[in-house]
């Protein structure tokens, strides 16, 4: 049976489709792409990568999109049956002693680790929660009643609630996947002068096959771009704590800083 990237060659050459022409239509990598039709999906840079560039390449030659996405997933299912039989196969080929040794030595491991974490994170949450259970001085309760909670949290409390809005606007054809708090909201091949938007309550995830394709802005300021034209992105993360560090205020507050 024939593999995927097997499938995918055939289909392109049918159509007598080159990889560069496929890499200049999707602004993917040629490397990529030559190792997709390789069945080296290890040289990708991860599954959500592996999957956009497959769907891209299916795209560009006119193919079933579904159903070459199917046949990765069929593909890495009878992988990890292979992996599970052969590990069968090697503890049926151990000796009884042996692989109860074995099996005894990762309980044991298992144990321990538990054991650690019980007393790196329970014991501390037990002993505060142990400690806030003691009465206290009849003054210090006053005292605590009394005092108002400190004002300037609040706008930093109130700063924390804002979700954070992401603009694209694309300069030239790319390809793009956007997770806003772990929900896919962007994703596919985009055209020059399209636009997109989404929110998230705690972080944006980019992949992007052309990280200069497009303009970003986050809460409505403009953000610096994240790559040039041609260049693979993954694992982009854009978070409330973090996203000024993507804006153009950023990079001249350090410009200005080095002058």
């Amino acid at each position: 049976m024939a593999s995927l990237g097997q499938e995918l060659r055939r289909e392109r050459e049918l159509r007598a489709v080159t990889l560069k022409e496929i890499a200049n239509l999707t602004k993917i990598s040629l490397k990529y792409l030559q190792a997709l039709e390789e069945d080296r999906l290890d040289i990708l840079p991860g599954p959500f990568f592996v999957k956009g560039v497959i769907r891209a390449f299916a795209k560009a030659i006119g193919g079933d999109e579904d159903y070459f996405l199917n046949k990765y997933h069929a593909d890495a299912l009878l992988q990890t049956y292979a992996v599970d039989r052969d590990r069968k196969i090697f503890d049926r080929g151990l000796p009884v002693k042996s692989r109860s040794r074995l099996y005894a030595i990762i309980v044991i491991s298992g144990l321990a680790l538990a054991i650690l974490l019980s007393f790196l994170f329970l014991t501390p949450h037990k002993r505060g929660r142990a400690a806030s259970a003691q009465p206290q001085p009849a003054s210090e309760q006053i005292q605590t009643v009394a005092t108002p909670p400190p004002r300037v949290l609040e706008p930093i409390l109130q700063a924390q609630k804002t979700p954070l809005k992401l603009e694209l606007s694309f300069l030239a054809e790319t390809w793009i996947q956007v997770y806003a708090d772990g929900e896919l909201k962007i994703d596919g091949l985009k055209l020059a002068g399209e636009r997109a938007a989404c929110l998230a309550q705690k972080e944006f995830v980019l992949h992007t096959g052309n990280a200069g394709g497009f303009a970003l802005t986050i809460n409505g300021q403009p953000g610096k771009p994240l790559g040039g034209p041609g260049i693979v992105l993954t694992d982009i993360k854009i978070t409330t704590e973090n996203y000024g560090q993507f804006l153009r205020r950023a990079e001249k507050d350090k410009q200005a800083a080095a002058g």
